[in-house]
């Protein structure tokens, strides 16, 4: 069989799609795991046999089971980044927040799994590398950027972990009002 363009193009989607399949997969079952036991009390093999995928699957993406949670903790930071838009720029307004807040509840059994793992300070240093991404900005915007990643991924924590007390709308509002960059 010749392997024309077309064809190796169609098989690394495929690949893609599939590497893409199994990376949920093992996410997922971390998730599930980690509402059960400690972090470091899963082991490799019982993450693999729970998300339905072999050790070298986890191994084709993974270094470690520190590595899949980075990515995961990565996966939640970047999709808000990417979903709604940076914070950082002159037309941020209330409906970014909203946007915000939606995401954390939207994903809290997630969210709360990670921070009650202990996994805090990991999740506010992913989303700090993503707010810094950009080595060319002041030191003052670099120091702003700072309190608000520290400010807003608190009062996420927080919200999420009293039980989303308040509406969307007033939690939003209130950090636009206090938060705005």
């Amino acid at each position: 069989i010749v392997m024309t363009k077309n064809n190796k193009k169609k098989l690394s989607k495929h690949n893609e799609n599939i590497n893409k399949v199994v990376c949920e997969s093992l996410q997922q079952a971390l998730i599930i795991l980690m509402n059960k036991k400690k972090f470091s009390e899963i082991s490799i093999t019982e993450l693999c046999r729970k998300a339905g995928v072999s050790r070298m699957a986890f191994y084709n993406n993974y270094e470690s089971k520190d590595n899949l949670l980075k990515q995961l903790i990565s996966y939640h930071s970047e999709i808000i980044i990417n979903t709604i838009g940076s914070p950082f720029r002159k037309d941020t307004n209330v409906s970014w927040y909203i946007k915000l807040f939606e995401y954390a509840k939207e994903n809290h059994y997630n969210l709360l799994t990670i921070f009650k793992a202990g996994f805090k300070y990991e999740y506010i240093s992913t989303m700090t590398d993503i707010v810094l991404h950009d080595k060319d900005i002041s030191s003052n915007d670099l120091y702003l950027r700072l309190m608000w990643v520290g400010a807003i991924i608190n009062t996420i924590i927080y919200w999420l972990e009293s039980g989303m007390n308040e509406s969307i709308e007033d939690i939003a509002t209130f950090c636009f009002n206090n938060l705005a960059v």
